[in-house]
């Protein structure tokens, strides 16, 4: 009934001409409530909703409608496309707009085609809803979540995408390719199985009737279906073992005001015996391999997850997660937060993008967010919530809309310096707002304090925002030399502020340029590069020395050196481009130097031009 509630509320929200969150300056068609069809015969573009309610009728006939908004259907609404119609929907990040289906609705699909602009589309059904869909293409990849009782039934059907299976809906897929069920276990449920290979599957079932299958509610059937990737969505109280398997994706949900710890667990892993540390169910994974963990914790859960490879981690409700070291590889899309939440993503590599809902708040710290697909590229927050990045990398800056609030601290360098100099501080200091929030950019600050002390002195305070520049200059003279700390704090109009730290060793004046200061084996670098770079080092004696550039994934960039070499000073210079010659571009990158069986150093660099 609540999720009802809800669904309701959002419904009336459109019916007064404004979305979740945000005013809608679009123009929406509303068809019904009685009988009453809209017969779409020539191409058509519609800039809003499509509401259909009653016994309305939206049909789409051998034209094209294109549309900037979703298509809304409830209380027995119909929608038809059919004899090579074209649903196109002009969305520009993932799930900007979607079918929804509730209280006995349904949408018909046959010989169309359905695409989403390059970016993945999401569909729901409620409520003893029908959606069909019947030799139709799906260039996009398509989330259907399918909820109380509805039934999805896909014949002929390429490309299909995610399935949400719960509740007591009925789903069924003839002769269709690439699909990716998410099986809810939910609570009281024993599941013991092993599932047919998912290459090919002739016929295959999950529900009560299944050998091992006790305690769901819904049924899923696929018939002569090519690449079914079996994944299981398990809840609280439920007991799954699965056993000889490949199991695409693992999805946890994890409610409550538990502490729950997970270490060390990665995408893409096989696993003898497995028994995921969690004390409200069991989670049992034997001779089976696991290409994609999902983590969802809810409701008041603190969820600290470190030195782990997931596809998605998304917070929910008030919980709070705290993410270290780990790398967030997109496989099932987002790194987000929502509901009030709170998401602390610290030393990680996100290979998505990453997005805020409904007042929640994502802090990243040390990480970078470089997308592997260009529908990835947006990284936003919506309505009340926020992005905070410290000393972070974003291929794509992120952007705040509606009531939103986006801020991006960093110090990217220099690592070194030398007293009595002026140096340059690089970094970045600047504020995004939605449309409808009125805080807006009021200043930065750049301070200095002693190594670990707490009387810092102020740089510079300026009143305009920075972005990958010279966000300071700081003269050094009488200065000793020694470690020092700096500090950029970000302040908006609203008392909002975002601090980020950084260190900086200082050198006696021109020592630093000729490695003096390193008796023996040491490293040094300029911070940033932007159009060439110098590595230099000091050799005590005659050594084996490797020096190799990666990427934050880990991909090896090029290979500076890599040989035996005579005691002594040594420089190598970079042309920032990789081992095959091609241009290198913006971001953070690592460098590993090794001398000998007993030194290595690695540091972290940022180029940018």
């Amino acid at each position: 009934m609540q999720r009802l509630l809800s669904l309701l509320i959002i419904l009336a929200a459109f019916a007064e001409g404004q979305t979740p969150g945000q005013p809608d300056k679009m123009s929406d068609i509303y068809i019904g409530p009685g009988q009453d069809t809209l017969l779409i015969d020539e191409d058509f573009v519609q800039n809003g909703n499509i509401i259909i309610y009653g016994d309305g009728v939206l049909l789409v006939d051998n034209a094209k409608l294109s549309m900037s908004g979703h298509i809304w259907a409830q209380n027995q609404g119909k929608a038809v496309f059919r004899n090579n119609a074209w649903l196109h929907f002009n969305q520009f990040y993932v799930g900007q707009y979607y079918v929804f289906l509730i209280d006995s609705s349904e949408f018909e699909a046959s010989d169309a085609t359905v695409d989403a602009n390059g970016v993945m589309h999401y569909a729901q059904l409620h409520d003893d809803c029908i959606y069909t869909a019947v030799r139709t293409d799906f260039p996009d990849w398509t989330f259907r979540k399918v909820f109380d009782r509805a039934s999805l039934i896909l014949e002929d059907v390429d490309h299909v995408g995610d399935i949400m299976v719960d509740d007591s809906c009925f789903v069924h897929f003839t002769r269709c390719d690439t699909l990716m069920p998410w099986l809810e276990t939910c609570d009281g449920s024993i599941i013991n199985i092993e599932f047919p290979d998912p290459d090919y599957v002739e016929h295959f079932e999950f529900s009560e009737t299944t050998p091992g299958v006790d305690g769901i509610g819904f049924t899923f059937i696929v018939d002569q279906c090519n690449r079914c990737w079996w994944s299981l969505e398990t809840q609280p109280g439920c007991s799954v073992t699965v056993n000889n398997s490949t199991i695409r994706g693992s999805c946890v949900r994890i409610p409550g005001s538990n502490t729950v710890n997970i270490q060390n667990i990665e995408n893409n892993s096989f696993f003898s015996h497995l028994v995921v540390p969690l004390e409200d169910r069991l989670l049992e994974y034997n001779n089976t391999y696991v290409f994609w963990w999902n983590w969802y914790p809810m409701e008041n859960t603190v969820f600290n997850i470190d030195s782990s490879v997931f596809g998605e981690l998304i917070g929910r409700g008030v919980s709070e997660t705290y993410a270290t070291n780990c790398v967030h590889d997109g496989a099932t899309i987002s790194l987000a937060v929502e509901d009030s939440a709170f998401v602390s993503f610290t030393d990680g590599t996100c290979l998505a993008y990453i997005s805020s809902w409904g007042r929640g708040t994502m802090l990243l710290t040390n990480s970078s967010v470089t997308p592997m697909w260009p529908y990835q590229s947006t990284n936003i927050a919506h309505d009340h919530s926020r992005i905070l990045a410290v000393n972070s990398f974003f291929e794509y800056e992120p952007e705040a809309v509606d009531t939103a609030l986006v801020m991006v601290a960093a110090i990217d360098g220099p690592s070194s310096g030398q007293v009595d100099d002026s140096i340059d501080i690089i970094g970045s200091a600047w504020m995004d707002t939605g449309e409808y929030n009125p805080s807006v950019f009021d200043r930065y600050s750049v301070s200095w304090a002693e190594d670990g002390g707490s009387e810092w002195t102020l740089i510079v305070e300026s009143a305009s925002q920075a972005y990958n520049e010279v966000i300071a200059t700081w003269n050094t003279s009488g200065m000793a030399e020694g470690e020092y700390d700096l500090r950029l704090t970000l302040y908006s109009s609203t008392e909002d502020s975002l601090s980020a730290p950084a260190d900086i060793t200082m050198y006696p004046l021109g020592i630093e340029e000729s490695c003096n200061q390193n008796p023996g084996r040491h490293l040094n670098f300029p911070n940033p590069f932007t159009s060439g770079a110098a590595f230099t080092y000091r050799l005590s004696e005659n050594e084996t020395v490797s020096l190799h550039v990666y990427d934050v994934s880990g991909r090896l960039v090029d290979t500076l050196v890599n040989e035996t070499q005579a005691a002594g000073d040594h420089s190598v210079t970079w042309g920032l481009s990789d081992s095959s010659a091609q241009r290198i571009t913006s971001g953070i990158y690592l460098c590993h130097f090794q001398a000998g069986d007993e030194f290595s150093q690695t540091g972290k660099f940022l180029i940018f031009r």
